[in-house]
């Protein structure tokens, strides 16, 4: 077999295989001698069928079975001889295979970047912090009480976070259009579920009020057949209601898996799992803080095979229903997750070679403080951390987090860290 083997870009690969005649002859004939035994023709006992009969019937479909069997397995071989790791599945182009001939192809493949040292030189950086004012707490509470929220008529005019009952009727250019009609239509001001200065222009009106409301569809709205135009909405206004968010009593609190009942053990929880989203918040920003200046520092070209592959993993995550499902996965719609997946797959490659250049070794003892801290905020803890004992993708899936976590210190070291004082919506929000 010769193989030769030319860069054609940084990653690509093009490797020119050449196999000699009697590897595809004696690939053709093992097929044809395990067809002569297996074969069943009328007149003959089994395996006693005649080798010009099985070859008249079967030889193209054994010449094309034993070609791919000798593709492969040399390819395999000549991968292995040149050192060479693909990092999708390689295009095959057969240059010859004529029969007598030897079997010439050629294989096009991308290869997985080398990443041999990695730079990192980061004098001072910004660490946004945050603390959990009484403010926050209250807020929060106020969500609570909000998922029983109820409505109260009121003999006013309509102001933000009221529902208003109303009738609406649209039209384009005079002309009703489909779907734009409906009547005892509840919508509460705020909650954009409208286009655009729809429920804006409702502020001000009272039961029994009516108004044309001039409003335009945005460029982007789901249905081309309205994006961009400018339509009117005649609205009658039938009845005003404002908010009435539930009370927090002893009942609604327990409701609310506060064994006690008590307003104050509500507020202790919620100002603690507060504290614990804005702690991983802080570490987070300060992550990719890190890996932003790392990813600067060290550019990388990715095998686009890598890249669609961590792509269709990110779609996957962020659209579950699409498991288990034959999902095509189109261009368009892959387009949004090629820079995330590019980061992603970069990340990978330099911090596992950042790991090795410090010599780090994932701390057992974090990895327990870790999973203790995850557990906590179930009723039974100890249940979740066997679990994550038991479980060896999840269990490894900790040990990296940790891993990143001790990676992430080391490059600090030397880092000169301000506080950046911020709220906590400013920190949560950014």
């Amino acid at each position: 077999m010769q193989v030769s083997v030319e860069a054609t870009t940084k990653l690509e690969r093009r490797m020119t295989i050449t196999v000699p005649a009697n590897t595809l002859d004696d690939a053709f004939d093992k097929r044809i001698a395990k067809l002569q035994k297996t074969v069943k023709a009328n007149g003959y006992r089994p395996g006693k069928t005649p080798l010009d009969y099985i070859k008249q019937r079967y030889s193209d479909t054994a010449r094309q079975e034993a070609l791919s069997e000798v593709i492969q397995s040399s390819l395999y071989a000549a991968m292995n001889q040149e050192k060479l790791n693909p990092a999708g599945v390689p295009v095959v182009e057969p240059k010859n295979i004529l029969p007598g001939q030897p079997l010439e192809f050629i294989a096009t493949f991308e290869v997985f970047p080398t990443v041999d040292s990695v730079n990192f030189e980061l004098k001072a950086l910004d660490k946004q912090i945050a603390t959990i004012t009484d403010a926050d707490v209250s807020t929060a509470l106020d969500r609570l009480r909000q998922r029983d929220i109820t409505w109260k008529q009121v003999d006013r005019a309509a102001a933000d976070k009221d529902q208003v009952v109303i009738d609406f009727r649209g039209s384009i250019d005079g002309k009703a259009f489909g779907g734009g009609e409906a009547h005892d239509f509840p919508i509460v001001i705020g909650s954009h579920s409208m286009i655009p200065g729809f429920e804006e222009g409702l502020v001000g009106l009272s039961a029994g009020a009516e108004k044309v409301l001039h409003v335009t569809f945005p460029e982007n709205y789901h249905s081309k057949e309205f994006a961009g135009k400018a339509a009117e909405f005649a609205v009658t206004v039938h009845k005003v209601s404002e908010p009435q968010l539930a009370e927090l009593d002893e009942a609604a609190v327990r409701k609310l898996g506060v064994k006690s009942g008590k307003l104050d053990d509500l507020t202790a929880e919620i100002r603690k799992n507060l504290e614990r989203e804005l702690d991983r918040v802080i570490n987070a920003k300060l992550k990719n803080q890190v890996f932003d200046n790392l990813l600067a520092q060290n550019p990388l070209e990715i095998p686009k095979a890598m890249i669609e592959r961590e792509g269709k993993r990110i779609h996957d995550e962020v659209h579950p229903h699409h498991k288990g499902h034959d999902h095509g996965h189109s261009d368009a719609e892959m387009a949004a997750f090629n820079e995330p997946a590019k980061r992603n797959v970069s990340l990978g490659l330099l911090v596992a070679q950042l790991i090795k250049q410090h010599n780090l070794v994932v701390s057992k003892e974090r990895v327990a403080e870790y999973i203790t801290h995850l557990s906590s905020i179930y009723e039974n803890p100890a249940e979740v951390v066997a679990w994550y004992e038991q479980n060896k993708q999840a269990m490894s899936e900790i040990e990296m987090q940790v891993l990143e976590e001790q990676l992430i210190e080391k490059l600090l070291e030397n880092v000169t860290l301000t506080d950046k004082m911020l709220t906590y919506n400013e920190l949560i929000a950014g």
